[in-house]
């Protein structure tokens, strides 16, 4: 899920990136998909980042910017609840957003329209590269309806779709994948992914409304190298400028090819260990959903396991993890609260549970949990 503290837009970071020799930025032929998954509460917003986006876009933009959005009948958007698809170009001098097709009530969280709209936007507006932006509530790996009612990944009314069903509606491998939703830089997630994107930007922890940085987002992304790491920074450096409570962010960047490196060496270390049983997890570093233990900080898991080898596993890890920031703590809207965040890998992983055996069956059939299959309680 994704929080919804509404602040105002701050200053934007510098650009930087790829450049002509003669300092001019490089862009790319790219096609980038924005999905707002928003028939929920967070109906709305699809008007508010389709008006950043179009903010944000230049007239030098060689590629394309296509935004689909299921808002919720009632709320302020366009189509009157309708899912729509916008495309956002330059004309008579300016940017502007230009609705190009209404659809018929659907679910945006099936994992059908999901593959029909990104495969129809691929097939009509063809490119060099391409790129994927989704906004909705989400639960990382976490299986639909469970414990606090999360949601996997899209949430649409009562319907949500699972990371699995998600990975494998994506059609073509994606430049970068941005995930503006909660809990979504888990290890299962990471795993999940990997073929289908050379670079994922995504949080370990809750994210809050406004999310990221959407005016700013295009003049990164749009670069013949993708700066997705100025992507990240924009968005931690807005969270971080806050007070209080709404100073809560946490953000990473993965490299998709260095993936296997560490999964392996976390098959080494964790195969048939039962975390439960040999450290207490309330030690362990976690961002979850108010007091539940299902987002563990990956790195301080293996610190407790094996303080001997923690630098080495983080040397590994750290090749993938090409960017993370943290702020002091983080917001959880399960128990209305803020914790301190003492340790930060840039990457969660669930510890197995006892108490947890619906959570345990489905973690089974997980990419993740096949390749370094955990111990997994009777």
């Amino acid at each position: 899920m994704r929080i919804r503290f509404f602040i105002g837009i701050l200053g934007i970071c510098a650009l930087w990136g790829c450049h002509h020799d003669s300092g001019g930025p490089v862009y790319a032929d790219r096609t980038i998909i924005v999905y707002l998954g928003v028939d929920n509460n967070f109906s709305g917003e699809d008007a508010e980042k389709i008006e950043s986006l179009r903010k944000g876009w230049k007239e030098d933009y060689p590629g394309h910017l296509l935004v689909y959005a299921d808002p919720r009948k009632g709320r302020l958007s366009s189509g009157d609840g309708l899912p729509y698809l916008t495309e956002v170009v330059w004309e008579n001098g300016e940017a502007v957003a230009r609705q190009v097709k209404q659809y018929a009530e659907q679910n945006s969280a099936s994992p059908e329209v999901f593959r029909q709209v990104l495969t129809e936007i691929v097939a009509d507006y063809p490119a060099d590269s391409y790129g994927l932006v989704v906004l909705s509530h989400a639960s990382g790996w976490l299986p639909s309806g469970t414990l606090a009612s999360p949601h996997s990944i899209i949430n649409d009314g009562d319907s949500d779709m699972e990371l699995w069903d998600f990975a494998e509606a994506i059609p073509v491998k994606m430049d970068f994948i941005v995930l503006d939703a909660c809990f979504m830089a888990g290890a299962e997630v990471i795993y999940e992914l990997k073929e289908k994107t050379d670079y994922l930007v995504s949080s370990p922890a809750e994210v809050l409304v406004p999310g990221f940085v959407y005016r700013s987002m295009m003049s990164h992304l749009m670069l013949e190298q993708p700066d997705v790491l100025a992507v990240a920074r924009d968005f931690y450096n807005y969270f971080n400028d806050q007070s209080g409570m709404k100073r809560s962010a946490t953000v990473s960047v993965f490299k998709m090819s260095a993936v296997e490196a560490w999964t392996e060496m976390t098959r080494t270390l964790l195969e048939q260990v039962d975390g439960e049983k040999l450290i207490d997890l309330d030690r362990i570093q976690r961002f979850g959903y108010g007091e539940n233990k299902l987002y563990f900080d990956l790195g301080d898991y293996i610190k407790a396991l094996y303080p001997d080898r923690f630098e080495e596993f983080t040397t590994v890890l750290n090749n993938c993890v090409i960017y993370k920031a943290c702020t002091p703590g983080y917001y959880s809207a399960g128990t209305v609260s803020y914790s301190d965040i003492n340790a930060y890998s840039g990457v969660t992983v669930y510890i197995p549970q006892a108490e947890f055996p619906y959570i345990n069956s489905v973690y089974q059939r997980l990419k993740w949990t096949k390749r370094v299959n955990p111990y997994i309680p009777l």
